[in-house]
């Protein structure tokens, strides 16, 4: 079996650091989006509850699929990204993306035929979002790599990522690299890490992977 890489989305592919703030700044709704932080924060609304609300949001604010389609053209690659996805397309080396946020703007990166994305997928209905399939939450990444290694069975499994959310997907990992650390990262992801990458261009991690 090959070896297979493990992506996280944002601040790891993307240089934006998170899908849901992005789209609630290009749509003006950060002061909700404040506000919903703050619930999360203080442990009134669960995590599918926060990104539910940030879809009643957007809802209410009549952001279609196109708004949607845009934001994700929109979305820059992180330095480098493009560069390492078509070197492991032409590899027998998978690659996978695993993110707490919104799965729909990893769509740029299909054209590298990804083994999976998972994330938290945006709904439509009639053109407009309709709701949102919650799949992957902020501290469920070590359990979710436990499935994909059964599902799709590599020799081994490197995961890429730069912040807390990672944090159990590294403790699951054969090789864990915490890449450009976001500047909230926590102890104990920093303590998961076998290597940490400071620079911002993902190149840098080539020699981290097996067999490149």
């Amino acid at each position: 079996m090959s070896h297979l890489v493990v992506f996280d989305l944002d601040g790891t592919l993307t240089r934006q650091r998170g899908g849901f703030e992005l789209l609630h700044t290009l749509y003006g709704t950060t002061p909700e989006a404040e506000a919903l932080m703050d619930q999360f924060e203080a442990g009134e609304i669960t995590f599918a509850e926060w990104c539910r609300g940030a879809v009643d949001v957007w809802r209410a604010n009549d952001i279609t699929k196109s708004d949607i389609e845009r934001a994700t053209r929109a979305v820059k690659p992180k330095a480098g990204a493009v560069d390492l996805l078509n070197h492991l397309q032409h590899t027998d080396i998978r690659f996978g993306i695993l993110s707490a946020g919104v799965a729909n703007l990893a769509t740029q990166f299909e054209q590298y035929e990804p083994a999976f994305v998972r994330g938290n997928w945006l709904r439509f209905e009639d053109g407009r979002i309709s709701g949102i399939d919650v799949c992957v939450g902020p501290d469920q990444k070590g359990e979710l790599l436990r499935e994909i290694r059964t599902k799709q069975n590599p020799s081994s499994i490197t995961y890429i990522g730069d912040s807390h959310t990672d944090t159990e997907a590294f403790a699951e990992a054969d090789t864990a690299v915490l890449f450009d650390p976001d500047d909230r990262v926590p102890e104990t992801a920093i303590e998961e890490a076998d290597t940490i990458v400071e620079g911002a261009d993902i190149r840098e991690v080539q020699n981290r992977i097996p067999r490149i």
